[in-house]
Formats: structure tokens, sequence, C-alpha cells
């Protein structure tokens, strides 16, 4: 019962912590917080929302998401981490996808060390975060504050099937960060380094298969499309009199 003796919004706090969406109910029904936002109470400065994503807590996400958690501000925090950040940090991929869902603008957000949404993804291998951001535009490419790409990230964390679905969406494995390393060279492991050069050769051959194949379609129906040359009148004897 001792926590029953703390502030409402330290109470608040622990709540979401112990996941107890209960409580976290009780005190907002009985006005017993002001700001569900809460940050001031985290060491990270991390909102309420933010500090649920941390957790993993996916029932109290939706709760403070529809109650209007993030209508007014989005969440960062001092070095501007987002709610997509943090829950791809942590692998909370159900919990990214939920907020990004809501708030698509915030997918190619970075912080103050230019890390994203879709760099901690392609670290942590949540597929389908990379999948949703660059089904919505998001860049395949895109550098934190060294230069590194989602493919470094995977790359050097050993991601395997993050590498090849990076691959597949014209992710550059061949591109330098501000060292001057490319993703090949950045790889956690041998095999890791082989495999990033096989699916890059194996997707570059099918594109010019797949390239090939269009253009011979594009001729043969070319070639159907021209009418057949129109046969010579005769030539009437009447001419040759």
């Amino acid at each position: 019962m001792a926590e029953f003796r703390l502030p409402s919004p330290q109470r608040f706090h622990q709540a979401i912590i112990d996941n107890d969406i209960q409580l976290l109910k009780w005190l907002i029904d009985n006005k017993k917080i002001d700001d569900i936002c809460n940050r001031e109470i985290d060491n990270n400065g991390w909102s309420s929302l933010m500090l649920a994503a941390r957790y993993g807590r996916q029932e109290i996400c939706e709760y403070l998401i529809n109650l209007g958690h993030e209508e007014e501000t989005i969440s960062t925090d001092a070095m501007g981490n987002t709610v997509p950040m943090v829950s791809a940090k942590y692998c909370r991929e159900d919990i990214c996808l939920i907020y990004l869902e809501r708030y698509p603008q915030t997918m190619s957000n970075v912080n103050r060390d230019g890390g994203s949404a879709i760099n901690w993804a392609a670290q942590n291998g949540l597929n389908r975060v990379i999948g949703w951001i660059l089904d919505h535009s998001g860049n395949v490419n895109q550098r934190d504050i060294e230069g590194n790409t989602p493919l470094h990230h995977a790359s050097s964390w050993n991601q395997y099937q993050t590498v090849a679905l990076l691959l597949e969406r014209d992710a550059q494995p061949f591109l330098k960060n501000h060292k001057g390393y490319t993703a090949i060279e950045y790889a956690y492991s041998a095999s890791m380094d082989k495999h990033i050069r096989e699916t890059a050769l194996r997707i570059q051959l099918k594109k010019q298969k797949k390239q090939a194949g269009s253009f011979s379609n594009t001729l043969s129906r070319a070639s159907t499309d021209v009418p057949p040359p129109t046969p010579p009148k005769a030539i009437s004897p009447d001419r040759f009199k």
C-alpha cells in the first residue's frame, strides 16, 4: 500500500511501469492528475506514452493515444527522441506500428544524433516497421549523424532478413558513411559480408532480367502494332494504250 502515499504524478508514472491500467484510469477519471503527459516525473524527460512504449505496454499506449495524449504536441524528449524511435529501440514493433498509423508524419523524424525509427528498426530486425515506413515513401537510405544508413545498422547487427529486405527495396550497399565505410565493410561477420554481396548481385541480375524482358515485350508489341504494307494497286491496261 506504500504507493498510495506517493503524489498522484508518481503513482501515474509507476502504474505505467507496472502495467496497471486500472489504476491509471482511476487516477484520470477521478481527476487526480492534471497532465496525462506527465513528462516531468521521468528522468529521461519521456512523456507517459514514451514510457509506456519503452516498457511495451500496448494497451496503455492505445488508451493514452485515444485519450488525446498527442493531440496538442507530439512527444519528444530532451534528445529529440519520439515514440517510434523509443518503441523501435526497445523492439516494441506493434506499438511502433500503432503509433505510425495514427501519426505517420513522425516516421522520418530524427533526434539530435540523427537517429530515426528506421535505423533503430534496422538494427533490431523490425521488418514490419521498415516495410511500413518504405511503403509510405520513407527513405531507405536515411542517414544518421555519422552517415550510417539502415543497411549499415542491419549489417553491423547481423540482421540477415533485414539486410535482404533493405536491398530488395533499393538500399545502396556501397554508400559510404562519414568515415568512408560501406555497409559491407561494417558487416558483423564474414558470413554477413557474403550475404550482402550475394543478395545484392542476385537482386541486380533479377532487375536486369526483368528490364530485358520488358524491353523484349515492348519490341514485340511494337512489331504487332505496325500495320501490314498496303498492296500496290493493279495497273490498268488502258495506261499503256
